[in-house]
């Protein structure tokens, strides 16, 4: 008969697990379940997708477009010589990454050349050096967009008569996305909400302008991507496979945990636990 009881507490302990699971899984799956949507807006996720597929095409595109400018280079195609080709990198310093005063130029190009002889071996150099310039120089322009978002939602929660101690902390907290140097903290917050709004506003524009255009395709709580971009449907692609993945962790965890409660309910107490 003891036996028997505790056949039916165990498997009412089991049962309690699994609705301990089930439960949280569900909840979880709800978390995930339109990982493109927050309410009738884009969700964050998806518009930092769009965000960065955009920045990482644009920095792409920079780099064709810098292969393209060098063959424009006069001289350039035809330079058959180091003498030739190390001219040109003299009348074009910058856009190697050279960056030296000019009466240091003649030494910067010379360790650029680096003693090479032969000119098919240093055209292949400047070209690279060419295009990671130009590479580099567009990936400065693009600001992280999940330090973008962080930086909105929290003035977004900034009372309206918050004081300057706060407006501190926020500046602080997000000078990097605002541009704002560590010295330049202390007066930022002086000047006011009205004017760090505008600062926030300038300087996450370049991911309020994606969210914006994914508006377009949201109606009534649903999303349409019909005669949307490849980079928006790459990017909604994207966002799901990572809400797949994360959902699929998470119930694991959650059911996991459940798994663990039932299991532990249903273990028979030792003399010291009872």
């Amino acid at each position: 008969m003891v036996d028997a009881v505790n056949n039916n507490n165990s498997a009412v302990y089991t049962g309690i697990g699994a609705g301990v699971g089930l439960v949280g899984g569900a909840a979880y799956g709800a978390r995930f379940s339109k990982p493109l949507l927050k309410g009738d807006a884009p969700s964050d996720a998806f518009v930092r997708r769009y965000y960065d597929n955009d920045a990482k095409a644009q920095i792409a595109k920079a780099g064709e477009d810098a292969k393209k400018a060098l063959l424009d280079i006069d001289g350039y195609k035809d330079a058959d010589d180091v003498t030739k080709l190390s001219s040109i990198v003299k009348e074009n310093a910058a856009e190697f990454g050279i960056k030296a005063d000019a009466d240091k130029l003649d030494e910067a190009v010379a360790e650029f050349v680096d003693g090479e002889k032969d000119a098919a071996k240093l055209k292949a150099k400047m070209e690279k050096a060419y295009v990671d310039t130009a590479v580099e120089a567009k990936a400065v322009s693009f600001k992280d967009g999940k330090k973008m978002q962080a930086a909105k939602e929290a003035f977004a929660k900034i009372a309206d008569d918050a004081d300057e101690a706060t407006l501190k902390t926020f500046v602080k907290d997000h000078a990097e996305v605002l541009g704002v140097t560590e010295d330049k903290i202390e007066a930022t917050a002086k000047s006011g909400k009205e004017a760090i709004k505008k600062l926030v506003e300038d300087n996450t524009k370049a991911i309020t302008d994606k969210a914006d255009e994914l508006k377009a395709f949201v109606k009534d709580g649903k999303l349409n991507l019909e005669g949307a971009s490849e980079a928006i449907k790459k990017a909604a692609k994207d966002t799901k496979i990572w809400a797949g993945a994360k959902w699929a962790i998470g119930l694991g965890a959650v059911l996991g945990l459940g798994s663990y409660i039932g299991s532990k309910l249903a273990a028979p107490k030792n003399e010291e636990q009872a």
